[in-house]
């Protein structure tokens, strides 16, 4: 591991010009992350479009990364949430038979769980699925509009889920974060759950507050920044680590003005790694707008010594 602190990384689902998957494209992120000391993947997440993919094409996402970073230090957590809750044991299962790491889920979105029992029943068949492998909840409120207590979550699911390994948090409720890192510590210190934070915009709380780890989508490009950051604030040099942060969020604001997914996955193909298109109902960058997306970011502190090349592509 690159550091006390993991940084894991959502891949993008890397498209074919024309929409379709490109397996062939994993083995080169695969190799951006070892170099970059990226410590995990967390594949078909947010990041990588995962609802926007067929059930069998993030089984052969998962596998395909399983298959590529077996050899390497990179652990892969597959994500297998879905609105049916029988396609997300299947995949669940699909993960633990391949080889995965660890399986999270994130709580169906559509026709949600009203309360955390409903979430925990969910719950329940994915990670007796996902056999004795660590089982996480992808909380993700402002995609999934599913809005409950996850200190009570924990508190609740960990005699009905025993591979309940904890959450990957993208909720900017820190309190409730405090809550959950605390859960079972007995006057340790530090509680039972491993919290991996999910809000870059902030990831220095995170770091702060006790969190082993974070996944977020600007590790694909800008881990070095991050780490950095981290090291900062672990020598005891406060002002670094917050000018750090605030950085972050300048790179944050740029992409998001530009259309945030779309403008992240062009980030990638200025690195050299195309992982293609974005996928309807999402709309991709201009070749205008990916020229000005790449001159603003060179401005940036986050990129400095970023050898950000427009792909022929593009």
């Amino acid at each position: 591991m690159a550091g006390t602190f993991e940084l894991i990384a959502p891949p993008h689902a890397p498209f074919h010009a024309d929409g379709s998957l490109n397996l062939s494209v994993v083995e080169r992120q695969a190799e951006h992350f070892a170099a970059t000391c990226i410590d995990g993947v967390f594949v078909s997440g947010t990041t990588g479009e995962s609802l926007s993919l067929t059930v069998q094409e993030r089984l052969d996402l998962a596998k395909r990364w399983i298959d590529v970073c077996r050899e390497t230090d990179i652990d892969v957590i597959v994500q297998v949430g879905h609105n049916c809750v029988e396609d997300a044991r299947q995949m669940a299962e699909h993960a633990q038979s391949n080889g995965a790491d660890a399986v999270a889920t994130m709580a169906p979105s559509f026709l949600k769980p009203a309360s955390v029992d409903d979430l925990i029943n969910c719950c329940i068949p994915v990670a007796q699925a996902a056999g004795d492998l660590p089982f996480y909840l992808y909380d993700i409120p402002v995609m999934t509009d599913v809005r409950l207590s996850m200190p009570e979550f924990l508190t609740k699911a960990k005699d009905q889920i025993p591979n309940l390994k904890g959450l990957k948090f993208t909720n900017p409720d820190l309190v409730q974060l405090q809550e959950c890192l605390h859960i079972g510590d007995e006057g340790s210190g530090h509680g039972e759950f491993e919290i991996l934070f999910g809000c870059d915009e902030f990831m220095l709380a995170g770091v702060m507050f006790g969190c082993p780890g974070a996944v977020g989508s600007t590790y694909n490009f800008a881990a070095s920044h991050y780490r950095a950051m981290i090291e900062s604030f672990e020598c005891g040099d406060l002002a670094a680590a917050r000018v750090g942060q605030h950085e972050a969020v300048r790179m944050i604001r740029t992409l998001q003005k530009y259309s945030f997914l779309p403008a992240a996955k062009s980030v990638m193909s200025f690195l050299g790694i195309d992982c293609g298109p974005v996928r309807a109902p999402l709309s991709n960058l201009s070749k205008a707008e990916k020229s000005l997306l790449k001159a603003e970011l060179q401005t940036l502190p986050a990129f400095t010594g970023v050898d950000l090349e427009l792909a022929a592509s593009c």
